[in-house]
């Protein structure tokens, strides 16, 4: 069968890793139709290695597109080929494995039709899934969405209070070239940061002062010398840096699902986890 051919072929790909020529002997081996329509079967295969090796195996082969004549004509059909609408929908699935690694293949491959699939796909996933918040809103930005700033007003909004601790996380990634007070980044990003310091939740409060603190070193130090400077963040770090982040309470969070071979999880479960962690 072709499906177990293409199958097969693109699991052995981790051993001809940005191997033009391998991709191209895949992808041309039949039609584009048809291979677009079994990459689209292996997407929506419930083993997950399948999912991530298919992801994997797109993005290059779009990336080689650019470079390798045998992968242009993927290239060109790929923004409208079915792959991209069956990677819009799995966008909206609670499985956080399915979700994160289908957003992050769009947004590799610069699929810029598929912001407005995200965005819809925020709206359901806002207060269900807050640990997918940072990768929605971080490829939603690197495609260009103007709502960027309007996500994080309904995170901070939102009553799940993960949903609010992540706007941290996703603000953190994004530091301007000019730390000044009167920058445009700056005022967004203070505005943020300061509605989060009097948050209901004291996880959210101690992270929100620790990168207020920052914001206002990196405003106000950025002239000094770096010896000075690094003191000072030093400083800063061991009086404001909070035990528990977003990022890292994600992070332990996956890995418990990982090892529990869970796919799904619900905002009660995540808080249960946590509130152990901090018991």
């Amino acid at each position: 069968m072709a499906i177990e051919t293409v199958k097969a072929s693109i699991f052995k790909y981790l051993s001809h890793l940005h191997d033009a020529d391998y991709m191209a002997k895949i992808a041309t081996s039949m039609p584009v139709l048809e291979f677009e329509n079994i990459i689209s079967l292996l997407l929506q295969s419930v083993d997950d290695e399948t999912v991530g090796l298919t992801t994997l195996f797109i993005t290059d082969l779009v990336m080689a597109g650019s470079h390798h004549p045998q992968c242009e004509e993927f290239r060109k059909q790929y923004p409208n080929s079915l792959i991209v609408k069956t990677l819009e929908q799995m966008v909206f699935s609670t499985n956080h494995y399915i979700c994160t690694r289908a957003v992050y293949t769009l947004g590799k491959t610069c699929s810029y039709s598929s912001v407005d699939a995200i965005n819809q796909a925020f709206v359901k996933l806002r207060d269900i899934a807050p640990l997918a918040l940072p990768r929605l809103i971080g490829e939603m930005g690197w495609l260009g969405a103007d709502n960027f700033w309007e996500l994080l007003d309904s995170m901070i909004s939102s009553p799940v209070y993960m949903t609010r601790w992540a706007v941290l996380d996703i603000l953190h990634e994004f530091n301007g070239d000019e730390p000044k007070e009167e920058n445009g980044l700056y005022q967004r990003k203070y505005r943020c940061i300061e509605q989060l310091r009097q948050d209901s939740n004291k996880y959210v409060r101690l992270e929100a002062e620790y990168e207020y603190q920052l914001l206002k070193f990196r405003s106000q130090s950025y002239e000094l010398p770096k010896a000075i400077r690094r003191r000072m963040r030093k400083e800063l770090i061991r009086q404001y840096k909070p035990t528990h982040s977003f990022a890292e309470i994600s992070s332990r969070f996956k890995r418990h699902l990982s090892d529990n071979e869970l796919k799904e999880y619900s905002v009660s479960e995540l808080e249960e986890f946590i509130d152990a962690i901090f018991a």
